[in-house]
């Protein structure tokens, strides 16, 4: 027989509650209509009325909207709340839904991200409206079955509608929302000034700017200038985004769609022809010439497309010899004009790559220049940031001008029965999307002064590091680098392989003057410094920390 003091080691079931009673609410519907019939606030009544029955501490509700139950950590409230509990130091006992289909439609995906949260981050599931808790084991598998069913309605409710949604296709119209350069009308869209019947697609007047992009790209333009030309008619976009667009059959007149088996013409004004569209993506996507493959881009060739023949100005392109595997930069309208890539033990001359990297070492910031670097980086920040500053307060009187002009227009109708409600609705819609836009603005101002700190850590770092970052980094780091370093690209000399550092950018030429200065004289030196280079540094200061 076993010895009673043996049961000494069998710890005792606890039925206390636990410890910790912070729990964080959830609240979503699907759909704009859901939002707007009280669900959500019914949804975080419930919360608050559970909390306080059982003597939990509400800290926060997330959520709030309307977002689609397709996927999870793809839903911006879904990812904060799993954000913020994932950084959270101390973690909250719980998460507290209404209905666990609100938490996730997706099944088996919802049951790993709930495992996750219970059983690695100690944070439980709670539904308000039966109260199973995952605490409870039995409870746990009754909410891991309400995840799966939640699928099947949702993979049920699919089924029904999806013969509509092909059909709807197939006779040229469009789901979702439109690309750049066009604007939707019909019964699905948001601005009740584009509520329609019928789906309609027009262009806009920055779309019909947009058009002359195709045509320039048509005649072999460069990205980089037509963006420019772009910019000067009114039209701002970036590289990915024109790029984007570049290679969105949409624009040509011509559907595509996962639902679909077969491209459908659309309803649509195209901007560009069917022909024209499929020259240009000859010229994005790379093409076999001879016995070599001419690309533009390519991870062995970052210095494609942005190192510049000193004879004729052209961009040098790049290929590859194929049965050889030998990389080359070659120019465009020079001929003979070819050099390796690389250094290797057959090749006569050393590699562009190689001298790039050497002519990077001459150019790092040196340990003592570091602090009146970070002096002159900190003074043109703060001289640039001003009119940052400037436009945050101008844009904030505007955004409460604007509010006041909403509280007007709610009163006139709800209390002065002054205006009807199709003029009520239309102004209403059309104060709060400017409201929106300009609350965006400056959001997106402030973010950058905000992250100055850690912004000027990483500039310090990248800069102190430069043929380590290029030479680890991939083809879009590496490009990165290259544009801060030469914004309008580098001249190479083809006979020499001389590179001309000429272009270097402003900031960059200032290094050699900071270390020479004394520790007394650092930050004199550098205020001095950015006095003088200020009217250069405005058009040409950019931190080199986006994804590196």
């Amino acid at each position: 027989m076993i010895n009673a003091h043996f049961q000494a080691y069998i710890k005792p079931k606890s039925n206390e509650a636990p410890a910790n009673r912070k729990i964080i609410g959830y609240t979503r519907v699907s759909s704009k209509q859901q939002a707007d019939n009280y669900s959500i606030a019914e949804q975080e009544n419930e919360i608050r009325a559970y909390a306080k029955k059982n003597n939990y501490i509400l800290t926060e509700i997330i959520g709030g909207t309307y977002e689609s139950a397709s996927g999870d950590l793809t839903r911006k409230e879904f990812k904060k709340l799993y954000d913020t509990i994932k950084k959270s130091k101390k973690r909250p006992f719980a998460i507290a839904i209404k209905f666990i289909n609100r938490f996730s439609r997706t099944g088996a995906s919802a049951i790993s991200i709930v495992s996750e949260l219970v059983d690695k981050m100690g944070v439980h599931l709670i539904e308000t409206s039966t109260g199973l808790c995952t605490v409870n084991v039995k409870d746990k598998m009754l909410i891991f079955h309400k995840l799966l069913e939640a699928q099947q309605e949702n993979q049920e409710r699919l089924e029904r509608t999806m013969p509509g949604l092909k059909a709807f296709l197939k006779q040229g119209n469009k789901l979702g929302t439109v690309p750049f350069g066009y604007i939707q009308f019909g019964k699905r869209v948001k601005d009740f000034e584009r509520m329609s019947r019928t789906q309609m697609i027009k262009i806009t007047e920055q779309g019909e700017i947009l058009k002359s992009a195709w045509q320039w790209k048509l005649q072999g333009e460069r990205d980089t200038v037509i963006i420019y030309k772009l910019e000067k008619l009114g039209v701002k976009l970036n590289l990915k985004q024109i790029g984007k667009i570049f290679r969105n059959p949409f624009y040509c007149g011509v559907s595509i769609n996962k639902m679909l088996d077969t491209p459908v013409k659309g309803n649509w004004e195209p901007m560009i022809s069917q022909t024209n569209f499929l020259k240009i993506q000859g010229i994005i996507k790379p093409s076999k010439v001879g016995t070599y493959q001419v690309s533009s881009t390519d991870e062995n060739r970052p210095l494609a497309r942005f190192l510049v023949c000193a004879n004729c100005e052209s961009y040098l392109t790049g290929y590859e010899v194929k049965n050889k595997k030998i990389h080359y930069y070659k120019c465009p309208k020079c001929n003979g004009v070819n050099m390796n890539v690389s250094s290797t033990k057959q090749s006569r001359n050393k590699g562009l790559n190689d001298h790039f990297i050497e002519m990077l070492r001459t150019i790092t910031l040196k340990p003592e220049a570091k602090e009146p670097f970070n002096e002159l980086m900190k003074r043109l920040f703060k001289d640039l940031n001003g009119d940052t500053i400037n436009e945050i307060h101008e844009q904030n009187n505007s955004i409460q001008d604007l509010k006041n002009k909403l509280m007007n227009l709610e009163e006139k109708y709800l209390y002065d029965n002054a205006i009807d409600k199709d003029v009520y609705l239309k102004h209403r819609a059309n104060l709060e999307a400017k409201i929106w836009e300009a609350e965006q603005n400056v959001a997106e101002s402030a973010s950058l002064s905000s992250n100055f700190d850690e912004y000027l850590l990483k500039a310090t770092e990248v800069c102190e590091n430069l043929s380590q970052y290029w030479v680890l980094g991939d083809h879009d780091n590496k490009q990165r680098i290259q544009k801060m370093l030469f914004p309008e690209g580098l001249v190479v000399v083809p006979v020499s392989r001389v590179l001309l550092t000429d272009n270097l950018n402003q900031i960059f030429k200032l290094i050699p003057c900071l270390e020479s200065v004394s520790e007394v004289d650092k930050k004199e030196k550098a205020s001095k410094i950015a006095d003088l280079s200020l009217s250069v540094a405005r058009r040409r200061l950019e931190l080199p920390t986006s994804g590196l």
